[in-house]
């Protein structure tokens, strides 16, 4: 008897996490630049591996936040589609980003990277690639705003992976 076949998002989370703290330019866009920590710092702090929105607000943040769902083949019983939805937001007062010289968005920025990292990869291990869907404004709160990305990957069918 294995491991739940859901067991697979747990590990579908892990690999998006360890490939945001991969990417130099998403440690240094969250202000983490000079650090041998971040596998620490980051996780729980910054990027949350749910739809997280802070309630009471004691410091302006900036975070990368996201989410998956999947959808059941009833014939096969297997995963048929998975969707990672990102949500990156920041508090209004950090919403502004300079790059050397250029005033651009935080959250634009943030996105640009996410693409080159997710879309038409493999980084979770499953399909052929995730492909990016939709980018959408965010406000969540009156202090935050972002965008919300949509990425799917629509070739997944790997069998039991983990059931019975």
């Amino acid at each position: 008897m294995g491991k739940s076949r859901s067991y697979e998002i747990i590990e579908y989370r892990n690999k998006i996490i360890n490939a945001i703290l991969d990417s130099p330019k998403l440690v240094k866009l969250l202000g983490y630049e000079n650090t041998d920590n971040i596998e620490e710092e980051i996780p729980w702090k910054c990027v949350y591996p749910h739809e997280f929105v802070p309630e009471t607000i004691t410091e302006t943040k900036r975070f990368i936040n996201f989410e998956i769902g999947a959808t059941i083949d009833s014939n096969n019983n297997v995963f048929k589609n998975i969707t990672v939805y990102f949500y990156v937001m920041c508090h209004k007062d950090v919403i502004k980003y300079q790059e050397k010289g250029v005033n651009y968005l935080w959250y634009d920025k943030v996105v640009c990277e996410l693409d080159n990292i997710f879309n038409n990869t493999e980084v979770i291990g499953i399909g052929k690639t995730m492909s990016f869907v939709d980018n959408f404004p965010y406000n969540p709160q009156q202090k935050f705003k972002g965008r919300l990305l949509r990425f799917t990957v629509k070739d997944f069918n790997n069998g039991l992976k983990y059931g019975k």
